[in-house]
């Protein structure tokens, strides 16, 4: 365990001691909560350079350091299957099993006999620049993993936009912090300290996404829907959309098939103009909020997206699609490629606006439902304004 500076006052070294500690205990039982196990690994990697630390040898830091990138990058990019399981155990493990041989290279290469010089060899290759590596704030194979196990995280943030992936790229580079601080008791423990920071700060934004934003259509759910209609003013138009034949087209085609149309028609909503936003309520309904336009002004804006729906043509591929694209051979055999099947979408939607009757929100919606329900009666594909 790190010892702080007596030169800090005496609350501030009080909270370099604890912090470490403390946060990543409290990340822990919110992995639990959330049910996350990936982030609980490294919660135990931050504590254990907390305790550990600063009692080791320096090939013992180079190979903790060069080993603890590949464990990071390999908890997040590995699927949450739980901690009490085949693989959670799997998990802690192999976590164990890192800091014993990082705690067998402090054995003194004396004792080994005629192993020693493979010992000090081994000692060498972890802690080894090149000659032109004057340059590198840590030995090669640490600096090496860390660039790694970035580039994978980077990749991965700019692909999955979650905000649990920014959390460990962000707690990564805190820990390249603390490696290039160590020997410096309060900063290595502020740059560990704020790696446990960001995971929990991931935790909490990974669940307030989960919470209010739609898996399969990455717009906002139901649950976001009704805590902004708590915040809109008193001049607002507010819009249900319902998938026409939703129910028949996802048994005739199949859910695979259903689910690309709920992205699309989701997609094709957020683009929406006139400041609305967009939310799927539920099943094939979607909700519109207009918030200080009219009727007559959202008008528009839903006649324009309800053409650009219909005009979008899905491909129903064959049944007979090969899963696998079939591998490249000299001899091209000729066959008749089965042709998909086209297919339309259209949408009915119901719209409303805020009187100066007081009306609360859910007053709105409901005659925006009834304005819905009157679109499919007179034959779906239009909009009906109550």
């Amino acid at each position: 365990m790190a010892l702080i500076h007596q030169s800090y006052p005496a609350p501030v070294a009080l909270l370099l001691s604890v912090t470490p500690m403390v946060l990543p205990t409290f990340g822990a039982v919110l992995c639990l909560w959330f049910r996350k196990s990936n982030p609980v690994f490294c919660f135990l990697i931050s504590m254990a350079l907390f305790y550990f630390g600063d009692d080791a040898s320096l090939t013992q830091i180079a190979a903790g350091y060069m080993l603890i990138p590949i464990f990071w990058m390999i908890f997040t990019i590995s699927e949450e299957r739980g901690i009490l399981n085949p693989t959670g155990f799997s998990k802690g493990l192999s976590l164990l099993s890192c800091g014993l041989i990082i705690a067998t290279l402090g054995y003194p290469a004396n004792d080994l006999g005629i192993f020693a010089n493979l010992w000090i060899d081994l000692h060498y290759a972890i802690q080894w620049r090149p000659s032109w590596g004057g340059w590198m704030p840590l030995p090669a194979p640490a600096l090496g993993s860390f660039a790694l196990a970035t580039l994978v995280l980077t990749v991965k943030v700019i692909r999955k936009h979650r905000p649990m992936d920014l959390g460990y790229l962000g707690g990564l580079v805190a820990l390249f912090g603390a490696a290039l601080k160590h020997g410096e008791p309060s900063a290595s423990l502020i740059f560990i300290s704020l790696a446990s920071l960001l995971l929990v700060l991931g935790l909490f934004q990974e669940s307030h996404r989960m919470a209010f934003l739609d898996e399969l259509t990455s717009i906002p759910g139901r649950r976001a829907l009704l805590a902004d209609m708590k915040k809109l003013g008193r001049h607002y138009s507010l819009a249900m959309v319902d998938i026409d034949f939703f129910k028949k087209f996802n048994d005739t085609h199949g859910h695979d098939v259903g689910d690309q149309v709920l992205r699309m028609v989701s997609s094709r909503l957020s683009q929406t103009g006139g400041g609305s936003r967009a939310y799927r309520y539920g099943g094939e309904e979607f909700t519109l909020l207009f918030p200080g336009k009219s009727i007559d002004e959202a008008l528009d804006y839903l006649e324009d997206v309800r053409e650009r729906i219909q005009d979008t043509i899905f491909v129903i591929r064959g049944t007979d699609r090969p899963q696998k694209k079939p591998s490249n051979s000299k001899k091209k055999i000729t066959r008749k490629r089965p042709e998909g099947k086209q297919t339309k979408v259209t949408i009915s939607i119901g719209l409303s606006e805020r009187t100066d009757k007081q009306e609360e929100p859910s007053d709105v919606m409901k005659k925006a439902d009834r304005a819905l329900y009157k679109a499919k009666d007179k034959g779906r594909n239009c909009v009906i304004t109550k």
